[in-house]
């Protein structure tokens, strides 16, 4: 029967992503995630859109004529690594879940987007993502 622990080993100054055990899509997760984590973010907001044409605004927040304007019915997908840490990401102030993330559905158009880890936010601003689209972002834990 195999294990449902995962263990993450994250090597910096390698940029290697290693993935072990048996997690909802581990291999999924290392295959998305080991390019993103190679090319290290190096974004001030310690925020970087990987792929997927999404736009990033560090330390913004979203307008209600924006909320307005999300799209629930064209939702797009959300993958996000931490490099050198831990995090959560939230999404217009939900708790979406612990890094690393595969196929998290938001809505398309302007997203509230936070990472923490525990009480300490580490990025935080407005994630543009596509209708429809794929964004995979990564996270410099300072």
């Amino acid at each position: 029967m195999p294990s449902r622990n995962k263990f993450l080993v994250l090597v910096p100054s390698l940029s290697l992503f290693i993935g072990l055990g048996t997690y909802a899509g581990t291999p999924a997760i290392a295959a998305n995630h080991a390019a993103a984590i190679a090319m290290a973010c190096d974004d001030p907001s310690n925020l970087c859109v990987d792929s997927g044409g999404a736009k990033w605004e560090a330390d913004k927040t979203v307008t209600a004529k924006d909320k307005k304007k999300r799209s629930d019915k064209s939702p797009a997908t959300v993958s996000l690594a931490i490099d050198g840490g831990r995090g959560s990401l939230f999404v217009n102030g939900r708790y979406a879940g612990t890094a690393p993330l595969s196929g998290v559905p938001v809505p398309g158009g302007r997203n509230d987007v936070q990472v923490r880890d525990g009480a300490t936010v580490i990025a935080k601003g407005v994630l543009t993502v596509p209708k429809g689209g794929s964004v995979s972002l990564t996270v410099r834990h300072p």
